[in-house]
């Protein structure tokens, strides 16, 4: 049997003669172009916000929910009267810390527990500034389950006599304090503020510098700018460190206030009766005036000799000297 070679087939090239013509290839488009339907649109967005709306809101609550109720959980509640005070109330403030705290929650209508997740430092912070007894608050400190409250208190220093109107007690800037809250048996020496004149102010006033309101003249603001002097100078002279040097002819037992031409003069009046026109008080001396100090050392060194006074109405003046007795009336 014999084999022979099949012959090979040769596909034209370009410029060959052409075996016929060739088919064409369709096309399938994937989509046909059409016009968009807005309507159709806005109505799939409206819907896909109304659902993540009702997503958010629900998400919302559930989260509002979830702090709400870790917020009540009792180890994240603090009784308002178990904030802690570093430094205490004074010792004349009837009740002790306990009472000191119930009043400033009150005063303030703050809640009786206190959420420690959603503590507001400004708002506490404006709860304590405005009891009365409050001069300053320092640094809110919040430890683990706690809140700590840096207090800086006001004082009594002294007490103003007002014809017709009772007693109140003074700080050393001259605020008014609440009698309510005051152990007189623990108030310890404070000194009088008496004058011709006074006018009391509002009892509403507590927690405020003393002010007569209104103070319809000249004379009556005067007076009220001395009572606030006087009850600086009672703060200075009740300062512990004179306090414990003082000499028994020099301490004093009252302040009389009055006014020369709309300006406070003050004149201190000892236990034992001698009166010493003082003149303004510390911090506010006319230029040339001895200081409040000066006025002290040379009370003190008198005081030591002897501040003896024949006559009620006699006076005691203050010099670079040292202090000059003037007789009322002049000797015969």
């Amino acid at each position: 049997m014999e084999y022979r070679d099949l012959p090979r087939i040769v596909a034209p090239d370009d410029g060959g003669d052409d075996l016929g013509p060739r088919p064409r290839q369709r096309r399938f488009p994937l989509a046909r172009p059409g016009r968009l339907d807005a309507r159709k649109i806005a109505t799939v967005g409206m819907l896909a916000l109304s659902l993540a709306a009702v997503i958010f809101y629900a998400g919302r609550q559930a989260l509002d929910a979830s702090v709400e109720w870790l917020q009540n959980q009792p180890r994240y509640q603090l009784p308002f009267g178990e904030i802690q005070l570093p430094e205490p109330p004074p010792d004349c403030f009837r009740g002790g810390t306990a009472a000191f705290l119930e009043r400033v929650r009150r005063n303030a209508k703050e809640p009786e527990v206190v959420s420690l997740l959603k503590v507001d430092p400004v708002r506490l912070r404006n709860a304590f500034k405005a009891f009365p007894w409050v001069e300053s608050v320092g640094e809110i400190e919040r430890p683990p389950g706690g809140l700590v409250v840096h207090l800086k208190y006001r004082r009594p220093v002294a007490k103003v006599a007002v014809s017709g109107a009772g007693n109140f007690v003074l700080d050393a800037e001259g605020c008014v304090l609440p009698l309510e809250d005051i152990d007189a048996e623990r108030v310890g020496r404070l000194i009088w503020i008496v004058g011709n004149g006074l006018t009391a102010p509002p009892r509403e006033r507590a927690g405020t510098i003393w002010r007569t309101a209104p103070a319809d003249s000249a004379e009556v603001e005067g007076l009220d700018r001395a009572v606030v002097e006087g009850a600086k100078l009672a703060a200075f002279l009740l300062d512990p460190s004179r306090e414990a040097d003082t000499p028994p002819d020099a301490r004093v037992y009252s302040i009389t206030v009055t006014e020369v031409r709309g300006d406070p003069v003050l004149f201190v009046v000892t236990d034992r009766t001698a009166q010493i026109q003082w003149g303004r008080g510390p911090g506010d001396e006319e230029p040339g005036e001895l200081t409040a100090v000066e006025k002290w050392d040379l009370l003190v060194q008198q005081a030591r000799r002897g501040l003896d006074q024949k006559d009620p109405h006699d006076l005691w003046l203050f010099n670079r000297s040292g202090m000059v007795y003037r007789p009322a009336r002049p000797a015969r």
